[in-house]
């Protein structure tokens, strides 16, 4: 599965995927970015797992890709 720029994610399939291919990934809550730009290293039901050991609340957090301009700035 190859995700699009700028891509929430939302099934458990997504996560998966981010997981597998170390897709780097924005959290926000309500517009605002409330991580820095991390990877996925776990998920259940209720929350996600950051590569710093940081956990999220599922539900009250959008996860999605990084847009090409982010890519670009990570480069």
């Amino acid at each position: 599965m190859t995700f699009e720029a700028g891509q929430v994610l939302v099934s458990d399939q997504d996560f998966e995927s981010a997981i597998k291919h170390k897709v780097l990934v924005h959290v926000s809550q309500n517009g605002v970015r409330q991580r820095p730009i991390n990877t996925i290293s776990g998920y259940n039901e209720k929350t996600i797992t950051l590569s710093d050991g940081k956990r999220i609340l599922r539900e009250a957090h959008v996860f999605r890709t990084l847009t090409e301009e982010e890519s670009k700035e990570q480069q």
